[in-house]
Order: C-alpha cells, then structure tokens, then sequence
C-alpha cells in the first residue's frame, strides 16, 4: 500500500520541477502582439522626460491578480550552473500609475531622460506560473517575464 503512495509523489516531483521556469520574452515595437497578451504603447516627450502609456490586454482570460507590472533594469547573466536573471529597480523609484481590470492592465509613468539611457531599462509584466492540484489553485516556482525595453520606444 504504501509503494502506491509513494509513486504518484514521486511522479508529481517530477511535474513540479519541470515546472520550475522562467520565460523572458522581449517586447519590441515590431512585436506587441503575443499569444497570451496585447501590447500597447506610447511614448511622449515632456519636460520631465517621456511619458509612457503601456496597456497590457489579455486575450484569453482575466490577467492574474498576482501578476506584476514594475520598472527595473533586468540583466541576464550566463554561469556555469546555468543563467541568472535579475530585476535591479531604480533609486529613487519611479512611481507607476497602475490600473488594473480584470483583463485590460494601464501603466502611465514618466522616465528622466538620463534613466532612458541607463542599459537593460525596462517595463516589465511578470506572469506567474500556477497550477491546479486536487481542485485547488496553487502558485508554481515559475514565470514569464514580458521584457520592453523602454528605449526602443522612444526611437523613431
């Protein structure tokens, strides 16, 4: 009795460190329509910097209430175990108007134009991975991290 126990918690390990991954996906200006969600962006001169207007609509079903929409400069750097992704944010912050309905997420914030200028600065929406077991929604150890690079979209 117990080896029948034992084999389905093992097999389920297994699922579960399969599972175990992040997705990084760049969102360029040539590219804002994804499987899952729409991109919008626009980009505004100011006298403060650019002002943004990003909207993230989902397209098969409301967008995750854990799911996250911040600035950071996202580096990834390759070692001998494997990649490691990092998301650094900015000091000071840069504060984010955030509206989120339940498929259709606005961000509006304005960037100085010296942070523009800084490497790997992005907006990024994160999705995070989540599974159900026994009826009952669990998070999962994983992500997709829709990558916009902030100063593509500047460019004319």
């Amino acid at each position: 009795m117990r080896h029948i126990l034992i084999l389905p918690m093992a097999w389920f390990t297994i699922a579960l460190s399969a599972l175990a991954t992040s997705v990084e996906l760049p969102i360029t200006p040539t590219n804002l329509d994804q499987q899952d969600y729409a991109f919008a962006v626009s980009a505004k001169p100011t006298d403060k910097g650019t002002a943004f207007h990003i909207t993230i609509t989902a397209k098969k079903e409301d967008i995750d209430s854990d799911a996250q929409a911040n600035l950071s400069v996202f580096t990834r750097t390759e070692t001998n175990g494997g990649i490691t992704i990092t998301g650094e944010h900015l000091t000071p912050e840069i504060p984010i108007h955030l509206k989120k309905e339940s498929r259709v997420w606005t961000a509006d914030f304005t960037v100085p134009a010296e942070t523009l200028k800084t490497p790997n600065f992005c907006f990024v929406f994160t999705e995070f991975g989540h599974s159900t077991f026994h009826g009952k929604r669990i998070a999962m150890p994983s992500a997709t991290f829709y990558l916009l690079k902030l100063s593509d979209f500047t460019k004319k």
